[in-house]
């Protein structure tokens, strides 16, 4: 699979099956990706390395190596590498598109509603 560069960091999908999708996910100290929600599908994020702080709603939780959270259908959403580089395991369920990203806030200037992350 190819790593996909973005400019938070980088993504490289390892697993894309129907309804199910995992990504191994790298965010740059100093960045975030954008505050978003997906309408279609929940995922499960585990720390690989790193300490990122997680925006869960209205909650801003500090994760570190080991940890896991699960973000369910709906739920706002961020990873932000504050103080070192972020990697996690993102595991997806249900409908997998790239276009169900509902940006919030972006940092980036990409646009608010749909497309890739």
């Amino acid at each position: 699979m190819t790593t996909q560069l973005k400019p938070w960091g980088t993504h490289k999908v390892v697993f894309d099956r129907t309804n199910f999708k995992v990504k191994y996910i790298c965010v740059d100290k100093g960045q975030r990706i954008s505050l978003q929600r997906h309408n279609k599908r929940s995922e499960n994020w585990v720390v690989v390395k790193g300490h990122p702080i997680v925006t869960k709603g209205k909650s801003k939780i500090l994760l570190n190596p080991e940890d896991s959270i699960y973000i369910p259908l709906g739920e706002t959403h961020r990873i932000e590498a504050d103080r070192d580089d972020v990697h996690i395991i993102e595991v997806q369920h249900g409908i997998c598109d790239e276009d169900d990203i509902e940006r919030l806030h972006d940092d980036y200037d990409r646009r608010i509603s749909g497309g890739i992350d």
